[in-house]
């Protein structure tokens, strides 16, 4: 295995330019999301968990809605996030996407 891929073979570059694309879809999604959570929200970053396979979506929750309504207002829109990632990015499978919240103030 070379230092420029990653278990799966997959180079890190190309898991880094993933991991962006989930970024900007994402963002775009929640900007036009109708839940009034969601639109609150702010995406910090996106990390491989199992290279393109699975993604952890990292986001603030400045207004301070908790992690309970956040997560639940998340889970609600998973389809609808996942269907604006795999509209603009273009792979042959969209990645799984994991989501945790940092507390009001992105400690981390």
């Amino acid at each position: 295995m070379h230092a420029s891929e990653d278990r799966g073979g997959r180079s890190i570059a190309k898991t880094r330019q993933l991991c962006a694309q989930v970024h900007d879809a994402l963002s775009y999604a929640l900007g036009d999301s109708s839940d009034p959570v969601l639109m609150d929200l702010v995406l910090d970053h996106v990390e491989p968990m199992q290279g393109a396979e699975h993604v952890l979506v990292v986001m603030q929750d400045p207004c301070g809605h908790g992690l309970v309504a956040t997560l639940a207002a998340l889970d609600r829109a998973r389809g609808f996030l996942r269907d604006a990632v795999a509209s603009s990015v273009n792979r042959r499978r969209v990645p799984r996407l994991s989501f945790t919240v940092l507390p009001a103030g992105g400690a981390r």
